[in-house]
């Protein structure tokens, strides 16, 4: 038997046999055990001659605090709503910055780290100094490849900074760090000040539209010779307000306050005997002043829409007046009817304020019906004037309600921002300052290991599998009589000649160059690949 023949051990009944697989793949198994080899073998060269790197790394948080304000936004709303959303956006937006020029020209500049490389590397005659600007971006770009920031859970942001020297991986680290929290920071606000900046500018631009309006009103007003718009505060604008105020006021005033006014004259006259005269009260230079104060605003109000700004300040400057004015008559009622009980006095007062207040009531009635009169007399004599004086009124109060529009934007950007420096809004904070590490981070001689042993497991596997399938030799005597249909009656020993040594040659050949491909994939798998995989 030919000692190069595998020995007879194949079933007779076929189908699978791991034992002459086994033996198929123990006849080359060189093809595994060179690939092994060399693939541990240049892990650990790659871990003997790599240049160890350290890191230094500080965590950070973002502290989102909801309000429940009308008048503030809510600081989530620019993440969606979800934590989720944010972790993605305020990643996003942690990115863009550290990855900005600005930022990474301002940490070159400040820690002076483009005086290292002024020389471009360049040896001899060929060798130049580097200016400025070529030595910050290249710089910048070194820099850039060391810092590495990725998210480590629910508002947890890590950032790390690498470099083959601790001290300087350290002092780096902790440089972006409070560079990077301080510029955040800043931009949380950057985009209201922004706004708030741009509505300024075009509040002032109404302004001047607003004022040109008035201006240009005031002048025609001063043209017209007509009595009926001397000092009439009803227009064009407000006369469909003061008709249905003086008719609300006429139909309350003879209806609900009559009414009301006899069933306090009653209570009063049962607690003195009589009706007390309003002329003590009137002829009070207090009671006097704020009852006319009162009418003013009275008249005011009636003249302004419900629901405009001017109605609310109206409406509590009135609330205010009221309550004065009731606490100079209790007071008087006190000095002048000191005998009554509380319950009689309060009677008296309330016929007497109540009464002063019908007074004021009948006065606005009185301006109200005058001014209504005047302004209609006018547009039945001269229609032209009248519309003309209706455009540019009109024109007035679209400018006016632009500016108090835009006040009111600029007022509430002012609050988000103010609120956005507190602690209401979207902040960050260090969790975890950057440390010294002595240890580092790579060469991981783990990491080498395990991708050797699976780089060399991978190519030595496939070689084998390979080379059985393109192996159509003979491997047994019996294999060869199946396949052939034929009976083997003899076997000759191999005779080394020429046509052997040149077999020979070309086999030792093809290993060299197996190897050579192996070294090839171990150098690029370690050397380039690996190093971008850190």
């Amino acid at each position: 038997m030919d000692p190069f023949l595998e020995e007879s051990g194949e079933s007779s009944g076929g189908g699978f046999d791991p034992m002459a697989l086994l033996r198929a793949f123990w006849r080359r198994k060189l093809l595994f055990i060179i690939p092994f080899v060399l693939c541990l073998a240049m892990a650990y060269i790659a871990i003997k001659t790599m240049t160890p790197i350290f890191a230094s790394s500080g965590q950070v948080v973002i502290k989102v605090n909801t309000t429940r304000s009308q008048l503030l936004d809510d600081p989530r709303a620019r993440y969606g709503g979800q934590y989720g959303d944010m972790n993605v956006i305020a990643y996003q937006e942690m990115n863009l910055l550290l990855t900005s020029n600005e930022f990474l020209d301002g940490i070159v500049r400040e820690l002076n780290l483009a005086s290292a490389l002024r020389t471009d590397g360049k040896t001899g005659n060929g060798a130049r100094e580097l200016t400025e600007e070529e030595a910050v971006a290249k710089a910048r770009g070194k820099l850039a490849s060391m810092i590495k920031f990725k998210s480590e859970g629910n508002r947890l942001f890590r950032l790390e900074v690498r470099d083959p020297d601790p001290a300087q991986a350290h002092r780096l680290a902790k440089h972006v760090m409070e560079r990077f929290v301080t510029e955040y920071r800043a931009s949380q606000t950057a985009t209201s000040t922004s706004t708030r900046d741009f509505l300024a500018r075009q509040l002032e631009v109404y302004q001047g539209d607003l004022k040109l309006a008035e201006d240009e009103l005031n002048s025609y007003q001063a043209g017209l010779a007509s009595a009926a718009l001397m000092d009439n505060p009803v227009n064009a604008l407000n006369i469909g307000t003061a008709d249905a105020s003086l008719a609300a006021l006429r139909l309350r005033f003879d209806g609900q306050d009559a009414a009301e006014l006899r069933a306090l004259s009653l209570a009063a006259r049962n607690a003195i005997g009589e009706l007390p005269p309003l002329s003590r009260y009137q002829s009070d230079n207090a009671t006097v002043a704020a009852l006319s104060e009162l009418e003013d605003l009275e008249f005011q109000s009636r003249l302004v829409a419900a629901g405009d700004r001017d109605a609310r300040d109206l409406e509590s400057r009135l609330g205010q007046l009221r309550v004065r004015l009731r606490a100079l008559v209790d007071s008087q009622v006190a000095q002048q009817q000191p005998s009554l009980s509380f319950i009689a006095r309060n009677q008296v007062a309330e016929y007497v304020y109540f009464s002063l207040y019908r007074q004021g009531v009948a006065e606005v009635i009185r301006r109200l019906d005058t001014g209504v009169r005047g302004f209609r007399s006018f547009t039945a004599r001269q229609p032209q004037q009248s519309t003309r004086m209706a455009e540019l009124q009109s024109a007035v109060t679209r400018a006016s309600k632009l500016v108090e529009s835009i006040e009111n934007e600029i007022t509430q950007h002012n609050l988000n921002l103010q609120a956005s420096l507190s602690e209401i809004g979207v902040q960050i904070r260090v969790r975890e300052e950057p440390k010294l590490e002595p240890v580092p981070v790579e060469p991981n001689k783990l990491k080498l290991m395990a991708m050797g042993v699976i780089l060399s497991m991978g190519i030595g596997l496939g070689l084998v599998i390979l080379a059985i399938m393109l192996d159509r030799s003979f491997s047994s005597v019996e294999s060869m009589e199946k396949t052939l249909g034929v009976h083997v009656i003899g076997t000759l020993p191999m005779i080394q000649d020429e046509h052997f040594h040149r077999k020979r040659t070309v086999r030792l050949l093809r290993w060299a160059t197996i190897v050579l491909g192996i070294l090839a994939v171990g150098a690029v798998g370690f050397f380039v690949i690996y190093p971008r995989l850190g």
